[in-house]
């Protein structure tokens, strides 16, 4: 796989669905006191048990940019098809 193959769309709002089986989401947000915070999950699994989450990391004072290239990156690394992203600081 290369990063050309990984699809990068805006992530989907609670209660929507995806219909990929496994995929990462990408969510950069501001904490209450200013400070840029992102996080990157691994999604996967959806069977009679619901979803399993993964949390990869959060990076204090990353960019947003910063975080997506390193989804991308590990999405291609191991076949991940989705990158999910929201950035809140845009």
């Amino acid at each position: 796989m290369k990063p050309t193959d990984v699809r990068v769309l805006p992530a989907v709002n609670p209660g929507d669905t995806s219909i990929e089986p496994y995929f990462l989401v990408v969510e950069t947000t501001v904490d209450e006191g200013g400070d840029t915070m992102t996080s990157i999950s691994h999604v996967s699994g959806a069977n009679e048990h619901g979803w399993g989450l993964k949390s990869l990391g959060h990076l204090a004072a990353s960019t947003h940019a910063m975080a997506r290239q390193w989804a991308i990156a590990y999405a291609t690394d191991r076949g991940i098809p989705l990158v999910y992203e929201r950035d809140e600081t845009a």
